[in-house]
């Protein structure tokens, strides 16, 4: 009886399909943007016949693609709402460097810093790393920076948190370049989720600072638009950080700082 019911396991292992990878859902804004003049039958959500810039080459840096996700009226609500569901007053700063941090020294600046108004004592700081995702004709997806984002950023937010915010996340931005799906649904033409099961399913917990917080962030182009004029952002807090009392230097440096 023990060997039939070895081989009937071994069987039902080799004809069962692997578990597909589950995520939480994401919030989401779409938008899109024309230009109304009378003279035409207006569509949102189509198509260019000329393709504009790939979101994955859109920004020249890490801190231009923060700045422009900051100055989005639609994410700095879906983020501030998560962060401080109780408070409509949020503050917040980009690329902070002093008096928070000492030039040239690990973790570098604070790429987005928020805290409530006149709550010094309560601060976020949230260090931020990028990863690319480019859709290709009949191929996988192009996918980068994932190892690099692993290995860097958890170094960086471990940074954060000595020095001593009541939390610290990090978020990781995902620029999709969904283009060349097929999806007939535009909206849906984002990178499968079995790709980036690199980046969704990684252990940050033995690398990282357990009260340190992750934030998924998706900047999704599913036209041949540019993003700014056609796009989709998603939020999803991954992993809530755990609350500390704050370091009493930085919170005088945090009045400092909004002196």
């Amino acid at each position: 009886m023990k060997l039939l019911a070895a081989i009937s396991k071994k069987f039902k292992n080799l004809f069962q399909k692997a578990k597909r990878p589950e995520y939480e859902v994401m919030e989401y804004v779409f938008s899109d943007r024309q230009r109304i003049d009378g003279t035409s039958t207006i569509s949102f959500f189509v198509n260019n016949p000329e393709p504009d810039l790939s979101v994955t080459k859109t920004f020249e840096s890490e801190d231009e693609a923060v700045n422009w996700l900051m100055s989005n009226n639609d994410f700095r609500r879906m983020l501030f709402s998560n962060l401080f569901p109780k408070s409509n007053s949020v503050k917040h700063h980009c690329g902070v460097k002093e008096p928070i941090t000492v030039p040239n020294k690990m973790p570098g600046d604070i790429d987005i810093l928020i805290y409530e108004k006149e709550s010094w004592d309560s601060a976020i700081g949230i260090e931020c790393k990028i990863v690319k995702s480019e859709s290709r004709e009949n191929e996988p997806p192009k996918i980068n920076k994932v190892i690099s984002v692993q290995k860097k950023g958890t170094i960086q937010a471990n940074g954060y948190a000595e020095l001593g915010f009541s939390r610290v996340y990090l978020l990781v931005i995902l620029l999709d370049d969904g283009r060349h799906y097929k999806n007939p649904n535009v909206m849906f033409r984002t990178t499968p989720s079995e790709s980036l099961q690199e980046l969704y399913g990684f252990d940050w917990q033995t690398r990282m600072n357990d009260d340190i917080g992750i934030i998924y962030v998706n900047v999704n182009q599913f036209t041949t638009n540019h993003i700014n004029q056609t796009k989709g952002l998603g939020l999803r807090i991954e992993r809530e950080a755990i609350f500390r009392k704050q370091n009493e230097s930085l919170t005088k440096k945090m009045q400092r700082l909004n002196t």
